[in-house]
């Protein structure tokens, strides 16, 4: 028989409604969300998969009588309620239950993985992944190379529910389908008058199992393409959840989307390695709160300092990624193999700003810094090893080996003034030209008391007759800007970066006419004509790497004037630049392909009043600087 079902608690211990599962998502609702959700489905990826992981979040109204065991499940409801008179907290509870379940139709939050395993092992009964999720409590048998381990973050989902109710669904690989619901309510009188347990499931009664026929079921619930389906019922709803939930896949799962690893869409937001760096300036930028945008580009721009060593420690490889800069928040995300961020670190003392990006590679360290996290997986605690003061001395060697690199990346020495943060609160106030300053600083005329204090020093370039944005290329049209990158630097990245009005941007994107050069050669041929031609300058240009894996690049450009022209691309070397072996370029939003040869893409029409985007494809898919200038026809 299908239906609802509570096992009896034979007159043992009862169950009240403040599950320490669900309690431990309370206070951050939709990060928890967030982390939880996508982490479990890319432990679930299958090992033979080249494709990244996809997770959709979407909302639904669903019909009352759509719902299964819908009836059976209000009578549980009211039977809850009258169980628990008296306890205030409860009968709120359970009265604006009943009341949601009255509504002709019901909020579900949808959450579909593709490019996963399912979950399979649905047929057992006491073991496997089904029964993991289902039924077990406080275990978890993944691997070292996954990210959950306690097998608590599955009570995330109903930490959104209104109803405490969850539906799971899944085609494995191995072709098996199953359905089945957990309610995590209270203890109740069941149908058969005795106290229940306060966790009950919707499937086979007969050993609360799952259904495998789904025939009866909306279609809505039923799973066709392998994966995992949850169904959180009565999600809150919130207006702004969606922005919530896509803030969370931002900061914790950067690694993971710019590795292509993972694919997640919110809603209609694609978030991807391409839609990333624009989602970034829309949401995260502008948020004192989040730091994913700092932590982005220091992991995508090419004037970013890049460590690495192949065995720390005996137990792998880990990498860093190091951007100084003055607005940045002196912070490294600490990052897992599975490519989410666990926690930020901070309290590095150093002589300048910068962000940074730690990711802990090897194999035998995941499983070494797996056993360190608290179920909600946002740090590294020593006291949870087998081994504490091993623990401790191997997290000390990280945070040493961090801290060195950090150190020891060199400050331009070309420099015109610097900024000594703190400074101006141990000087006296400017008090105009008739008030000298005093040597003493408060009414009784006690001196200054000379003491140590620690500086953060940040220099700014001395001023060239060139502008330089970080990846962005800032150029004239006869004269092509880029960034050289330092030795330490990997060549192989440079990805987006923010918008002109970014917090982080320590230079305006406009060319000057201070930064326009002419060549004499330009000169003579307009005294030859004896009318001068024409020519186009950069006010605006950005190059973004879109797909690294593709060689694909977007260059978003703006000319001082209209006019049809050219834009010339060079791969950037050491020693000049090569001229681009570019494979094809298209306006973006258009189909028609635009003319390459020689490192040339056009004609263009160029508009001074508007950007326009070209996405070029190169020959090669390795990632590189480029050099970008413009030409007029």
């Amino acid at each position: 028989m299908i239906g609802w079902s509570f096992p009896s608690n034979n007159y043992g211990q009862t169950t009240g409604l403040n599950d320490a599962g669900i309690e431990t998502f309370k206070g951050n609702t939709w990060d928890s969300l967030a982390r939880e959700i996508n982490q479990n489905s890319c432990d679930a990826k299958g090992d033979d998969s080249t494709r990244p992981v996809e997770v959709e979040f979407k909302l639904e109204l669903i019909k009352r009588t759509d719902i299964p065991g819908h009836e059976q499940f209000v009578q549980i409801l009211e039977s809850c309620f009258e169980f628990w008179k008296g306890n205030a907290k409860t009968e709120i509870f359970f009265s604006n239950a009943v009341k949601l379940m009255s509504e002709d139709r019901i909020p579900f939050l949808k959450i579909s993985d593709f490019n996963t395993t399912g979950l399979t092992g649905s047929s057992e009964l006491d073991r496997g992944g089904w029964h993991n999720l289902i039924k077990s409590v406080g275990s978890s048998d993944k691997g070292s190379k996954s990210g959950g381990s306690f097998g608590i973050g599955k009570h995330a989902p109903f930490a959104c529910s209104q109803l405490r109710t969850v539906y799971y669904g899944t085609l494995d690989k191995n072709g098996n389908r199953a359905f089945q619901g957990v309610s995590k309510l209270v203890t109740h009188n069941g149908s058969n008058g005795e106290p229940t347990q306060g966790t009950g499931y919707f499937g086979i009664k007969d050993r609360n199992s799952p259904i495998h026929e789904l025939e009866g079921l909306h279609t809505f619930f039923k799973r066709e393409e392998m994966g995992t389906d949850i169904f959180v019922a009565g999600f809150m709803v919130e207006a702004d959840w969606e922005i919530k939930v896509i803030k969370s896949v931002l900061e914790n799962f950067f690694v993971s989307i710019l590795e292509q690893k993972l694919v997640v869409k919110v809603g209609d937001t694609l978030i991807n390695s391409a839609t990333m760096a624009e989602l970034i300036n829309r949401y995260i930028r502008q948020d004192s709160d989040c730091l994913s945008a700092s932590y982005f580009d220091a992991y995508t721009l090419s004037n970013r300092h890049y460590f690495y060593e192949e065995n720390f420690l005996g137990l792998g490889r880990i990498e860093l990624f190091v951007l100084p800069g003055k607005d940045l928040p002196k912070r490294v995300a600490m990052v897992r193999q599975t490519g989410m961020k666990i926690y930020d670190k901070g309290n590095f003392r150093t002589p300048f700003k910068f962000a940074g990006v730690m990711i802990a590679k090897g194999d035998e360290l995941n499983s070494f810094l797996r056993q360190l996290e608290p179920p909600t997986h946002i740090a590294w605690e020593a006291e949870r090893h087998d081994d504490p003061e091993l623990a401790k001395s191997r997290i000390r060697s990280l945070y040493a080996w961090i801290n060195d690199k950090v150190k020891s990346i060199a400050i331009q020495d070309n420099v015109e003034e610097l900024d000594v943060e703190g400074l101006g609160d141990h000087l006296p106030d400017y008090v105009g030209d008739d008030q000298p300053v005093s040597m003493f600083n408060s009414p009784n005329k006690q001196p200054l008391v000379s003491k140590e204090i620690e500086l953060d020093i940040v220099r700014r370039p001395m001023a060239t007759t060139v502008l330089v944005v970080n990846e962005e290329v800032a150029a004239t049209s006869d004269q092509s800007v880029f960034n050289s990158e330092d030795e330490e630097t990997n060549s192989e990245s440079g990805d987006e970066n923010s918008d002109k009005d970014s917090n982080n941007e320590e230079n305006d994107d406009d060319v000057t006419d201070d930064n326009v050069v002419e060549k004499p050669e330009q000169k003579n041929d307009e005294r030859k004509n004896d009318a001068p031609k024409k020519s186009l300058k950069l006010k605006h240009l950005r190059v973004f790497c879109t797909n690294a894996l593709n060689g694909e690049y977007k260059i978003s450009v703006q000319s001082d004037d209209n006019g049809l022209g050219y834009l010339s691309v060079k791969i950037a070397g050491e020693v000049g630049g090569e001229l681009a072996n570019i494979k094809s370029a298209v306006m973006e939003g258009m189909q028609e392909p635009l003319n390459v040869g020689d490192g040339r893409v056009g004609p263009i029409s160029f508009l001074k009043d508007k950007k326009c985007n070209v996405i070029i494809k190169l020959q090669r898919s390795k990632r590189c600087a480029l050099e970008v200038s413009i030409h007029a026809n």
